[in-house]
């Protein structure tokens, strides 16, 4: 498989994306059960927004937004697709929005052959409330998709990566939730590897407990009382995450958690 994504410029972003059609004016509520649950799934901070695709404007945005971007909830209000790509960094853009398309085409061709449950996390640099880039992590959980299987709005999810300490980030992983395969698809000028799919580990509810709490930033001690259990427990759970993952350090488990989706396994 291919494992390099080619970049794009706006305008075909822009021409694949834009949709003719009607959409309702409460489309938005299709999206409300998944909004309300994000944070049971989040690994850090994270904003959201609404797209509609009919007319390509951002339409709906979360109170937060302003903690997180340089632009206030009126400035995302309305916005157009230039707006959002003008937050990446000038050497991301090219390729986030190639990720976009290549994994929007990927989504669809599965959904037309019946195929679910594959998850797509798309890594770049955005600009941070104070105008720094910064590393986020992007995920569109939901989308409204017509009887021609074209989306006609999305809901975005951009989790603020600025706590974690995490190099060599891929520009975008796929993650086959049925058979728990992951393959990463890289930018152009990074160094490509042999790709080398990795069996994700199972995961138990505790555990899951512990690592959104320590991708929160939270260490032992604080963990340890906000479960009400004890500091050697935490540890014991721990140790066990590092040996499912094969990591060494909490930052590295943090990485393993980010690429591969582990609290939504």
């Amino acid at each position: 498989m291919k494992k390099n994504i080619d970049p794009i410029n706006i305008e075909q972003l822009f021409d694949f994306f834009s949709k003719k059609g009607d959409l309702d004016n409460n489309y938005y509520d299709f999206f409300e059960d998944t909004i309300n649950s994000a944070e049971n799934f989040a690994i850090g901070p994270f904003f959201w927004f609404i797209t509609n695709n009919i007319k390509m404007r951002t339409e709906v945005v979360s109170p937060n937004i302003k903690q997180f971007t340089p632009f206030t909830k009126n400035d995302w209000i309305n916005s157009d697709t230039n707006f959002f790509m003008s937050l990446f960094h000038p050497d991301d853009r090219p390729q986030i929005m190639g990720a976009f398309v290549f994994s929007a085409t990927m989504r669809l061709n599965l959904l037309r052959s019946g195929k679910k449950g594959i998850r797509f996390n798309y890594y770049g640099r955005m600009l941070d409330s104070n105008g720094a880039y910064r590393w986020i992590l992007l995920q569109s959980p939901l989308q409204r998709i017509n009887d021609n299987f074209e989306i006609q709005s999305s809901l975005v999810l951009v989790y603020d990566l600025s706590h974690f300490v995490i190099q060599s980030l891929p520009l975008l992983s796929v993650i086959d939730m049925s058979n728990k395969e992951v393959h990463y698809f890289r930018h152009v000028n990074q160094d490509v590897h042999k790709e080398i799919d990795v069996d994700i580990p199972a995961i138990t509810a505790r555990e899951k407990e512990i690592l959104k709490l320590m991708a929160l930033g939270l260490n032992t001690p604080q963990i340890a009382e906000k479960l009400f259990i004890s500091y050697h427990t935490v540890e014991n759970h721990k140790s066990n995450l590092r040996k499912k993952t094969n990591t060494k350090t909490s930052a590295e488990l943090i990485a393993f958690t980010m690429k591969y989706s582990l609290l939504m396994v």
